[in-house]
């Protein structure tokens, strides 16, 4: 079995969107929208308090925070393994 690095349980991507956002560094994501993709681009807005969090990536994709599976080679745990 492939073992990754994760989030701790109950933890969320939110701090790492965030700091990507402040530092201007490309987000690489997997996200699960009724099956997986990959999706990647700078982060112009984080939107953490909203009921349903969620960022805008500067080409106007918005991702909501909880379909981000994978962030920069870290992933949910619920997605450890494979």
């Amino acid at each position: 079995m492939d073992l990754r690095t994760t989030l701790s349980v109950n933890e969320s991507f939110l701090e790492m969107l965030t700091d990507c956002k402040k530092r201007g560094a490309k987000a690489e994501m997997i996200l699960d929208i009724n099956g997986l993709e990959r999706a990647e681009g700078i982060i112009a807005e984080v939107h953490a308090d909203d009921p349903q969090p969620y960022i805008k990536l500067q080409d106007g994709r918005v991702i909501i925070e909880k379909t981000i599976i994978a962030l920069n080679g870290l992933f949910r745990p619920e997605y450890a393994g494979c």
